[in-house]
């Protein structure tokens, strides 16, 4: 069951130190936040931050995780820990389609991974030896060139930027850029299509 310390704050954030920023949050996020402390890991902030992230991300609750996510700024954590942070919250400021704000997150989630400890931690992560599908900063940021500004030129410059990070391999920037040919010749042919359609 949920515990509430003094004046109604939850235990677990009462433990963890966030007593101050929880009281500053909104009345409806603090509501929203009370959803999830149950299942919230609790063993550091960090981690408690990335669990509710998760659940509020499979709720679909895009708006708190990109309210919340702007609330963190004072707290104090290693380049790891934001990174981890930060990509949990890529997803739903992407599904607020507050682009320009995702594309700061991403590169910023970029900048991190140019860390050799940052790395290595993401990096730890993959299977069989290879490179991890869930590295969000990297795969959002091309969905938003390339499938949001259909920027195809810039697409194709960030597969071979990925690829020199090592966060992508030649055989899948091959075929990622070939996805994006056949993306730009699909649209081409649909934009034909439609003002064919107008015409008639």
């Amino acid at each position: 069951m949920l515990g509430f310390g003094s004046k109604d704050v939850p235990d677990k954030i009462v433990k963890l130190g966030l007593k101050k920023w929880y009281s500053a949050l909104s009345e409806p996020n603090k509501v929203k936040l009370k959803r999830y402390i149950d299942a919230a890991d609790a063993s550091s902030v960090p981690a408690f931050i990335v669990s509710v992230f998760a659940g509020a991300t499979e709720d679909h609750n895009y708006k708190f995780v990109a309210e919340l996510s702007e609330t963190l700024g004072g707290f104090k954590l290693s380049d790891i820990e934001r990174y981890d942070i930060n990509d949990a919250a890529i997803i739903g400021v992407y599904n607020t389609e507050d682009y320009p704000r995702c594309i700061k997150l991403c590169e910023y989630g970029l900048e991190l991974l140019g860390k050799k400890e940052v790395f290595d931690h993401v990096m730890a992560k993959s299977t069989n030896g290879k490179i991890p599908d869930q590295i969000y900063c990297r795969n959002y940021l091309l969905n938003i060139v390339v499938g949001i500004y259909f920027d195809y030129d810039e697409g194709d410059k960030l597969l071979l930027r990925f690829q020199d990070m090592g966060l992508i391999t030649p055989e899948d920037v091959e075929y990622r850029r070939n996805s994006i040919k056949t993306f730009r010749l699909q649209r081409t042919f649909d934009n034909v299509f439609n003002l064919k359609e107008k015409e008639e």
